[in-house]
């Protein structure tokens, strides 16, 4: 029998560690603190860009609006009466809007219906460039102060003369006071002003500005302060007519400034979202010929998907204001402000807290918001 023969066993060496060179300029680890601020600043591209396709988004929702209402224009669908009187042509008097017994904010998301409701007299005639020209504003701008410590800083020192500004706000954020503290602070500089309120009466509105150290009893007698209460329908019949009584007061007592609470019952009494955004687009078109600084005050909640017309008041508005009301994590109520859009104003982007103060709403612009509490909430 042939003998094995013995397997030949090699061992191989045991591989030996070297030390690892220090890092070289240019190599991987001494690229760390690049690659961490390249990674900062791709966040931040990334911010402003959610930004900007959300701005793009509404300016589409808005630009499809004008389209729609460009073509209703050319078509002049039958039933809407046209009588001749005067320079031009204005459309026979159309009755006040029906109000909806149930109006449903689900109806403003509803599309416009194949028949287009009638219009209010007088008829506008190409109504997007009508507006983009009344938005033109040549010469030296000025900005008037608000009268609210703190927002003038944010929005570079005042809002402009003769602009709308939009200010969005949940139930309980603070609209209502922060109107009356900007006429207020007019009326102390001699710029008288004009409060329309589409439901709160004088009554309860006084006593509590009075809380604040804001007389506007006072005001009123002394004719630097005008108080006027609409429904909703009234104001719409107003607005047909280029103004009516608003107009006069503006004129005969030389307002400078006007808030009006709330634009959203003037809103909701459409049956339809045609019809609301057709109104909204002439209620700015009036309220920039009156050519006075206002604020318009509208509900907005954080919960809600973005309202079609409010889509379309952001876009014709000068500025965008948002009164945050939240609570944080461990409970505890939290106030903060926005800045979406100021029209020529170096802005602040970030939103800082607020509080109510006795002298109305601090706003404290130095400070971030949803970081600590050290700042006096009232509930």
């Amino acid at each position: 029998m042939a003998k094995r023969r013995a397997s030949r066993v090699v061992k191989r060496p045991k591989s030996v560690k070297r030390p690892k060179p220090a890092p070289k300029a240019g190599d991987h680890a001494a690229k760390r603190p690049k690659r961490a601020a390249k990674t900062a600043k791709t966040a931040k591209k990334g911010s402003l860009s959610r930004k900007l396709k959300e701005a793009r988004r509404r300016k589409e929702i808005v630009l499809e609006i004008l389209e729609q209402i460009k073509s209703v224009d050319k078509a002049k669908p039958a039933g809407m009466a046209v009588a001749k009187g005067g320079k031009g042509k204005k459309l026979a008097a159309v009755p006040a809007p029906v109000v909806s017994a149930e109006p449903h904010i689900e109806s403003a998301f509803i599309s416009r219906p194949a028949t287009p409701p009638k219009r209010l007299a007088p008829a506008i005639e190409s109504l997007g460039p009508q507006v983009a020209k009344e938005r033109v504003q040549t010469g030296h701008i000025q900005k008037i102060k608000t009268g609210v410590p703190g927002l003038d800083e944010m929005c570079g020192g005042g809002i402009e003369e003769r602009s709308i500004v939009l200010v969005n706000g949940d139930a309980g954020s603070g609209k209502t006071i922060l109107g009356l503290q900007f006429l207020y602070e007019g009326a102390k500089n001699g710029e008288a002003g004009l409060f329309i309120s589409f439901g709160e009466p004088r009554e309860s509105l006084y006593p509590r500005m009075l809380e604040f150290g804001m007389d506007f009893q006072e005001l009123e007698d002394k004719q630097k302060f005008f108080f006027v209460e609409y429904q909703p329908h009234e104001v719409a019949k107003i607005i047909s007519e280029e103004g009516g009584t608003i107009y006069d007061i503006i004129t005969s007592y030389g307002i400078k400034r006007v808030a009006v609470d709330t634009i959203t019952p003037y809103m909701m009494q459409f049956n339809d979202a045609y019809s609301a955004r057709l109104a909204l687009v002439r209620f700015f078109s009036v309220f920039r010929k009156f050519k006075v600084t206002t604020i318009l005050l509208n509900e907005w909640s954080s919960h809600l998907p973005l309202h079609a017309s409010a889509a379309v008041a952001e876009f014709l508005a000068d500025g965008i204001i948002y009164l945050i009301h939240s609570r944080s994590a461990d409970g505890v109520q939290v106030r903060g402000v926005e800045i979406w859009k100021m029209v020529g104003a170096d802005h602040t982007e970030v939103a800082r807290p607020f509080a109510f103060t006795k002298k109305g709403i601090t706003i404290y612009p130095n400070e971030r918001l949803f970081v600590g509490h050290d700042f006096k909430l009232r509930r």
